[in-house]
């Protein structure tokens, strides 16, 4: 399915802010692109998993579990989730997954809606397979489940909701 087929439905109401805070370690970030970009001009998923105290999370973990790519959108199975989370440390928990398009348009498409592993997890979309046109957060989708919809946040809202840290060790694995 095509991005442009699976346009959605307005949201029913505007996003309300959840004072919720993501803390994203660089190599958090740098571990995303080069996991989203390793196989060129197909769709691919990865999943954060951090810590959570209360309203605050840190990622430190970025985890790619095996899956089926093409040009317009992947599939990971469910045996594919259970084998990455199956060495996950019982305090992390999963705090975005993470997916690309194959354009600049990082809205979720109805097919990003129905794939959606967790609701208590952000969904975070990156253009043109994880090659970026300007600094994070910009061009960046970032989606938060609230009101039965998967709410586009603004780039203010971006930025309120999710902070960039400095380097921190964060795991990275790669099932694929």
């Amino acid at each position: 399915m095509m991005h442009d087929e699976g346009r959605r439905a307005s949201p029913p109401r505007p996003y309300q802010p959840t004072g919720d805070r993501l803390i994203v370690p660089l190599d958090a970030v740098e571990a995303t692109l080069t996991s989203l970009r390793r196989f060129g001009d197909r769709e691919s998923g990865l999943f954060w998993y951090g810590r959570r105290d209360g309203s605050l999370s840190i990622v430190t973990s970025v985890r790619t579990p095996w899956q089926r790519m093409t040009p317009f959108n992947y599939h990971v199975s469910a045996e594919a989730m259970t084998q990455m989370g199956a060495s996950l440390d019982e305090e992390l928990r999963p705090l975005a997954q993470v997916h690309s398009h194959p354009g600049w348009d990082t809205e979720h498409s109805s097919y990003d809606d129905e794939m959606a592993s967790s609701r208590r997890a952000l969904s975070l979309v990156f253009p043109h397979y994880g090659r970026l046109r300007s600094a994070w957060p910009e061009g960046v989708g970032v989606h938060e489940w609230q009101i039965d919809y998967w709410q586009r946040l603004s780039t203010a809202e971006t930025q309120k909701r999710i902070t960039l840290a400095e380097r921190a060790s964060v795991e990275r694995l790669d099932f694929r």
